[in-house]
């Protein structure tokens, strides 16, 4: 946690960054999160937002959206293959954007970028950002700590073949996959739903809170 402006990290992301935009998991919980949106809002930002895959689907519900992201060729990448008239992209990290953007925003959504942040600044800082009514969506990894988190991982890792089957024709990941991420991996902190929660109730009071 918080290790996510460290050069190491930052390299691993920029090795990932050359891979081509395969379906994963994430593509499908990318579909929740615009669900949870239910009007048009102004404007949106994406934190950690990589090659830009997401922030293109959160332009299709605001007038702009920013998408910011530490690695130098994750922010090239998505330049190169998102064109979306209405969206920027920024090569910097959480806490410098936030402590010199002027702007307020009406969504907030980043997909497994917070293991790698302090989460209770993080989120101090977003919540003085977020226009009235606005949203705040995340969506991440959290360490297993009870026997029925370890029992859905355990049936979540018999099914995932045959996931990555349906939406791939493939069991697994490429090697060129596995070859980019094995490095990082040891990178990942992850937070438990405890302390997720405590985290939120703090720094985010008097906002609707929903954990799943």
């Amino acid at each position: 946690m918080d290790n996510g402006t460290k050069n190491e990290v930052i390299s691993q992301f920029d090795i990932i960054a050359k891979l081509p935009d395969y379906w994963d998991h994430s593509q499908q919980y990318q579909n929740y999160l615009l669900k949870q949106i239910s009007r048009s809002m102004n404007i949106g930002l994406d934190i950690g937002c990589g090659t830009g895959e997401l922030t293109d689907k959160l332009a299709l519900k605001c007038n702009r959206v920013i998408g910011i992201d530490i690695s130098k060729e994750m922010i090239g990448e998505a330049r190169k293959r998102i064109q979306t008239a209405n969206v920027e992209f920024i090569n910097i990290d959480i806490d410098s954007f936030l402590n010199n953007s002027k702007e307020t925003y009406d969504v907030i959504i980043s997909v497994a970028t917070f293991h790698h942040l302090d989460m209770e600044r993080t989120l101090t800082k977003l919540k003085k950002k977020l226009n009235k009514d606005g949203l705040i969506l995340i969506l991440d990894l959290y360490k297993n700590t009870s026997f029925f988190e370890y029992f859905l991982s355990v049936i979540a890792s018999l099914l995932n073949p045959f996931v990555y089957l349906v939406k791939r024709g493939s069991f697994h990941t490429t090697k060129e996959e596995r070859e980019a991420w094995k490095n990082h991996y040891q990178y990942d902190k992850y937070y438990t739903i405890h302390e997720i929660k405590e985290i939120a109730q703090r720094t985010l009071v008097f906002c609707p809170l929903q954990i799943a």
